[in-house]
């Protein structure tokens, strides 16, 4: 067995942390450093037993000297300043896994169903739903950069996963239209939102979004991928084709045996199988493997960035009210 891949986390903060844990966890990965300029930086790498760095500059300059190896580095900072890490990370020869999303925004960044589809027939509508209740103090300093609109708001920290999985289920979104919700914490950044949504396909979708209700309805709480956010089991996507639907996480697949019509029963296909391991395990194993040069990334820059463009497309409308053209570039 090679030895462990020596992986640097840059941000110890709510997500970083769960970083932190998967790599410490994970036999093939060896924690070298972590990256955090808060005060609780020192704390948390003395407890863990590694060098602390409170920027990125005096790490590369650390890998430089010789004494410290870096094979790769986890950014989970604030959205902000993923490219200006990520970017430096590329420039010193050090792979970069960023955190979503890619960027900031579209100018500073320029197998459910893919398997499923022949069952389903084609695809013709979508439906998501993405709805939690943020506590106060989640917005409060050092993370304030969260009642921000440009930084901030389930847009751009929650919605990214989630139009993610719908342009894997359904392939590019061209057109976008979106709606704000009522403000609840009286913040300048959104709270709630509806988007309706155009696939290149020619399938339409519609989701619902908001991080002030209290709701089960979540991808973490309908799949248990996030320890810290209770497991609730509830259906979040339904995807419906003209041979077929299906909801997840039940994966399930609904279908007629016989004849086509509404007046004939349906039958409901067992469950398809579901990995346990959890997604930032399987993760950090794959970008292990991409550092040994055992694979190619799973999700490159391209695809993170037509994500991105789909989140400025959803941003521009729901604070211009009008539909809104996604480039395709």
């Amino acid at each position: 067995m090679s030895a462990p891949v020596p992986i640097v986390v840059i941000g110890a903060g709510l997500i970083g942390k769960r970083h932190i844990e998967h790599v410490v966890s994970e036999p093939r990965t060896n924690l070298a450093a972590i990256v955090e300029p808060g005060p609780a930086g020192p704390g948390i790498a003395k407890e863990l037993g590694v060098p602390h760095f409170s920027n990125l500059d005096d790490l590369i300059a650390a890998r430089d000297a010789g004494s410290i190896q870096v094979s790769g580095a986890i950014v989970g900072t604030p959205n902000s300043t993923h490219v200006p890490l990520g970017s430096q990370l590329v420039k010193a020869g050090i792979h970069a896994l960023v955190e979503k999303p890619v960027a900031a925004s579209v100018e500073s960044g320029r197998e459910l169903i893919a398997a499923a589809k022949g069952d389903l027939g084609e695809v013709l509508a979508i439906s998501g739903v993405w709805t939690l209740l943020k506590p106060a103090d989640y917005f409060d300093a050092p993370t304030e950069w969260r009642r921000d609109p440009a930084s901030g708001g389930p847009i751009i920290i929650n919605l990214v996963h989630d139009i993610d999985l719908l342009r894997h289920l359904g392939g590019d979104i061209v057109k976008v239209y979106a709606a704000k919700g009522k403000s609840t914490r009286g913040f300048a950044v959104e709270e709630t939102g509806a988007v309706t949504l155009h696939f290149a396909s020619e399938a339409v979708g519609t989701f619902i979004f908001s991080d002030a209700t209290a709701s089960p309805y979540s991808f973490e709480g309908a799949t248990g991928e996030n320890p810290t956010i209770p497991n609730t089991s509830q259906e979040v996507y339904k995807i419906l084709g003209t041979r077929g639907s299906a909801s997840f996480p039940e994966n399930a697949r609904w279908h007629y045996t016989d004849k086509q019509s509404w007046l004939e029963p349906l039958a409901k296909d067992a469950p398809l199988p579901i990995d346990d391991v959890l997604p930032f395990t399987t993760q950090l194993r794959h970008f292990v493997d991409v550092i040994e040069g055992k694979a190619e990334p799973n999700c490159s820059g391209l695809e993170a960035l037509k994500t991105m463009l789909v989140l400025e497309a959803v941003r521009k409308s729901i604070y211009e009210g009008v539909p809104v053209d996604v480039p395709q570039e």
